[in-house]
């Protein structure tokens, strides 16, 4: 009698590996599998020497069947393209105002959000080494413009820590950076880091965290103006009869490190097609 389990498919390891280790692993999964590595393409593929009255089949309009349509009727091929669903795109489809789709579960969603906005039911970035997109959006003048993939102003949320209420991915990232520098600083000052620098290097190293940091003469990483001005004011300044600029106070250190909001600040720097710039076509994905 077998006992062994089945193995799982690709699909359902690379599910397995995001809900355990989240989505920078996944997608290092995805890369070592083949299935997200970067593009290799170069230049507009030439296919030519189709046999006279040649035709093909393709199943699915998606962005890969057709581009191949695309490509082989250029070619010479008589193409059929087959889709299951009521609309080319594949995974790239936008919802628009007055859009109705239906659910696997067979529910009507209607979309009532305000006329000019819409929603992209799948991808909505387009990565930077995504040559052969781009070439694809160019030939067919498909306007692309940026996309914010990181906003300091965007809210991080934990539950059960500051009473329930958001904090400021900004703020939560130049606290972080500067109860580091802090740290850092102490450790220097008390001589547990001189078999490792020399004495010249652990002046500069003071110094550059001092700046790193936002510190004071103490190196401290305290309530100040200087670090309102990175991390933002509780009054900004202005000037005429406006009220004085009102520096803002950072998270305290123990409730910032208890909320492990640190864990969430550097997805959008540590997997490479997260990182800046990032396009997404005019209008939405659908285009």
């Amino acid at each position: 009698m077998n006992d062994l389990l089945p193995s799982p498919t690709r699909r359902q390891l690379l599910a397995m590996i995001g809900k355990t280790a989240g989505a920078a692993a996944m997608y290092q999964a995805m890369t070592t599998l083949g299935f997200a590595s970067e593009s290799s393409f170069k230049q507009e593929m030439t296919l030519k020497g189709a046999p006279a009255g040649a035709s093909i089949v393709i199943l699915g309009a998606g962005l890969a069947g057709l581009t191949a349509a695309y490509e082989l009727r250029k070619a010479g091929y008589k193409v059929t393209v087959l889709e299951y669903q009521n609309r080319g795109g594949g995974r790239s489809w936008t919802l628009n105002s007055g859009d109705k789709y239906t659910e696997l579960g067979g529910e009507q969603v209607t979309c009532n959000f305000q006329k000019g906005n819409y929603f992209n039911g799948g991808p909505w970035r387009l990565p930077i080494h995504h040559y052969a997109v781009f070439h694809y959006c160019k030939k067919f003048n498909v306007a692309l413009q940026p996309f914010i993939q990181t906003n300091d102003r965007a809210y991080l949320h934990r539950t059960n820590h500051f009473n329930g209420a958001p904090q400021r991915l900004g703020d939560v990232q130049n606290d972080i950076r500067g109860y580091v520098s802090e740290l850092l600083s102490k450790a220097m000052n008390k001589g547990s880091l001189d078999d490792a620098v020399t004495t010249e290097d652990k002046e500069k190293l003071l110094v550059g965290l001092k700046g790193w940091g936002v510190l004071d003469n103490n190196y401290r990483y305290v309530k100040s103006h200087e670090t309102s001005k990175h991390r933002g004011y509780s009054v900004y300044p202005g000037g005429g009869l406006m009220p004085d600029a009102q520096p803002s106070t950072p998270i305290p250190r123990d409730k910032l490190l208890n909320s492990e909001m640190w864990a969430d600040i550097y997805n959008n720097y540590t997997v490479h097609v997260h990182q800046p710039a990032m396009f997404q076509p005019v209008g939405g994905m659908g285009k």
